[in-house]
């Protein structure tokens, strides 16, 4: 039984960046040549990046595309490699020498008018290209839209042989229905299944994944090989996780999570004479094959720890990628701000983090002090700017408009907006970004202030409920404990009731429910689309599900205003939940 030397390149793509895809591509290229690999696997759309949205409606994006693929069809003396990309009916057939400097195709793209594109891996060896496989089955679910911009491959089911080895070439949702492609390329005389893949981070989705690929395995008889894009691209977080299972869908090899690696696996399949076969001067090197290399299999992280690493990698991609070299925010010595500080600090570093303490004549002592020392133990500056003239000055300002002085909410929103103002001329002065602090159990019931404590760039924890939020605190203070540091977030934080302090006396469960009764019926109702009279029926209190119904329902126009962040549940607002702000249906 013939065993192939596999590296799957799991890459931090940049979206539109090609010259840092085909560099990042290159250097893996040249690190599986230096181990012996027999064939580079890389991610879905890797040349790319994922998801390039309506980028991919532009003939200029999708000719930059193919001038890059031209790039790396010119490297000699490396593996095969299947890069993810996009392909056009007008380039369909192209030859793509090791000569091509790009004309060929700037050609083809004039002579053929606007590309129709389909969603490809391209198998290069030194000789060009030698087969095109195309995405058969494309999902438009969740935060997929991919009939937007994609047509279905024309149902060519391509197999490659390397090394006596039939590999079949799929891409992402191929991979995932029964009886589908997987299996046709079996029936076909694949004896080893190849898997490109962006698939987004979410709780649950590596054993998701799994579970699936066990099922293909025992499927089709075959091991099955899946390569997982990493890093972060706006709201999404792809985790890596790259996964290789046996024929009997036993986990043979796994990398890392929330890391850019490379992952060589030897994998035993059977000997087979179907496909094209890869001919390239580089696999009859034999010299290159170095001694019998032992399967990495990492074993993966808690539930909780992927979920702080997401935070942490989707904060850190979205300011690295978007040229900002550091953040502020404002720190009220509550949980929610410790925790975006602490989630800062671990992505960029404590240097390139600073906060301010902006206390109204409502905040408490105790808050201040807690905010201080959260700075302290994160080393991190903070400024102290109390807000008390500018109240005041606000205060004096609207005493015609509002017939008096500003009362109720409508003082307690003049001080989060008055905040708002100081971070973003901070933001302008500075060039950084803005992080706000907002969590999703807020964003849920509008419980927030629009252009105050929504105001900002970047809003890391907004997928992230309360008691959530709450639990992530805790394992970053038990992870520093592990190593021997100083815990970053005072308990103070976590055992004081949660207030925005905005009016004396005031506490979140005046306004809400208690976040341990109201995080579930949200979970219910957001990610899990039930209906009031669901709730009611499972024996939640009607009066309380229609309430918290009426919040969320009212509540989307100010969800449209908020800024962008990680998604890590398997709906989140904006992408995944895409509601109607004028809607006059009620489930009640």
């Amino acid at each position: 039984m013939p065993v192939l030397r596999l590296a799957m390149a799991q890459m931090n793509a940049v979206v539109g960046g090609f010259a840092q895809n085909v560099e990042t591509l290159t250097r893996f290229r040249t690190q599986a040549a230096s181990l012996g690999a027999d064939l580079v696997l890389t991610p879905e759309l890797s040349l790319l990046g994922y998801p390039a949205e309506d980028l991919l409606l532009r003939e200029g994006f999708i000719l930059a595309s193919e001038v890059a693929l031209a790039q790396i069809a010119l490297a000699q003396d490396l593996p095969p490699i299947l890069v993810g990309t996009v392909v056009s009916e007008g380039l369909n057939g192209l030859n793509l020498a090791p000569s091509s400097d790009g004309r060929d195709v700037t050609r083809a793209i004039e002579t053929h008018g606007p590309a129709h594109i389909a969603d490809a891996l391209v198998a290069l060896s030194d000789e060009g290209v030698v087969a095109v496989a195309t995405k058969r089955l494309l999902p438009n679910y969740d935060v997929f839209d991919e009939l937007r911009y994609f047509h279905p491959g024309v149902g060519q089911h391509t197999i490659i042989n390397v090394e006596g080895v039939a590999i079949g070439l799929l891409i992402c949702e191929d991979v995932w229905t029964a009886n589908g492609p997987a299996l046709e390329l079996a029936n076909e005389g694949a004896t080893l299944i190849v898997v490109a893949n962006a698939s987004p981070f979410a709780r649950g989705r590596r054993e998701d994944r799994e579970a699936m690929l066990r099922e293909r395995a025992l499927e089709t008889n075959c091991p099955i090989a899946y390569v997982n894009l990493v890093g972060g691209q706006d709201e999404l977080v792809f985790d890596g996780q790259s996964v290789v299972v046996n024929e009997s869908g036993d986990v043979i090899a796994r990398a890392s999570a929330f890391n850019e690696e490379l992952l060589v696996v030897e994998i035993d399949a059977k000997a087979s004479s179907a496909g094209i076969v890869v001919d390239s001067t580089y696999s009859r090197d034999s010299s290159r094959r170095q001694a019998p290399l032992a399967n990495l299999v990492i074993e993966p992280p808690s539930e909780i720890e992927e979920i702080y690493e997401a935070l942490v990698m989707g904060t850190r991609d979205y300011l690295r990628k978007n040229g900002f070299r550091s953040a502020i925010l404002g720190l009220s010595g509550g949980v929610d701000s410790s925790l975006v500080a602490t989630i800062a600090v671990d992505a960029v570093g404590a240097r390139a983090v600073r906060g301010f303490a902006m206390p109204s004549r409502y905040s408490s002592d105790h808050s201040i002090a807690d905010a201080q020392e959260l700075a302290r133990r994160l080393d991190i500056e903070i400024t102290t700017l109390p807000i008390e003239l500018a109240h005041q000055a606000f205060g004096t300002m609207l005493l015609h408009a509002l017939d008096g002085e500003p009362e109720g909410l409508t003082d307690e929103n003049l001080q989060s907006r008055i905040r708002g103002v100081i971070l973003m001329a901070v933001s302008n002065a500075t060039g950084a970004i803005v992080l706000t602090t907002g969590n999703k159990s807020e964003m849920a019931t509008g419980y927030s202030t629009l252009y105050g404590d929504s105001a900002g760039g970047f809003a890391v924890i907004k997928d992230v409920p309360k008691t959530l939020v709450y639990e992530l605190c805790r394992y970053r203070n038990a992870v520093a404990l592990e190593l021997g540091d100083p815990e970053p977030i005072p308990s103070a934080v976590l055992t004081k009731p949660p207030s925005a302090e905005l009016r004396p006396g005031q506490r979140d469960d005046q306004s809400l429910p208690p976040y341990e009764e109201l995080d579930p019926l949200l979970q219910l109702y957001v990610e899990g689309d039930a209906t009031a009279e669901d709730m009611i029926a499972s024996g939640h209190d009607p009066d309380l599900v229609l309430r918290i119904a009426r919040l969320v329902d009212s509540s989307e126009y100010k969800r449209r205003q908020m800024p962008p962040g990680v998604r890590i549940s398997k709906k989140a607002f904006g992408r995944d939940r895409r509601m109607p702000i004028t809607n006059a249906f009620r489930s009640e």
